[in-house]
């Protein structure tokens, strides 16, 4: 499992910040199926926090299906979790666009002018992957 941030500084609570970090590992692959977590006191140790806040997390990642508990095992990754990766990394990528389109807002673009800027960076970025020229 790759290391953990968080931000003891953020106004996210830190159990919430440690869901996004599992879940987003879990969405881009490295974590896989089956793979176990860190134990709650190993990664409470880790990040110096209470462990009953890793424990929140764990828990909250198995009541919405992305690990499952072993009774003196540990956490691992659920096998069954494609659709749920699919709805995040969609849940995910709404956020960034929708954060993209209020800025292109606030410097008064319109939504042809959004679309037509966005298409043409798909496309530069494409271009970019196939040739390996660099994104501008």
């Amino acid at each position: 499992m790759k290391v953990i941030k968080v931000d003891p500084t953020s106004f996210i609570p830190i159990y919430e910040q440690i869901k996004k970090e599992i879940k987003g590992q879990i969405t881009q692959g490295k974590l896989k199926a089956l793979e176990p977590l860190p134990s709650i006191r190993d990664l409470a140790t880790d990040l110096i926090i209470n462990p009953n806040t890793v424990a929140r997390a764990y828990r909250e990642l198995e009541m919405e299906g992305f690990i499952y508990s072993r009774k003196g095992k540990g956490c691992y990754v659920t096998d069954n979790s494609s659709s749920l990766i699919e709805k995040e990394r969609r849940t995910f990528l709404i956020g960034i666009f929708d954060q993209a389109i209020e800025e292109a807002k606030r410097y008064n673009l319109k939504g042809q002018e959004i679309i037509a800027l966005f298409e043409e960076r798909l496309r530069r970025n494409a271009g970019a992957k196939t040739s390996g020229g660099a994104n501008e």
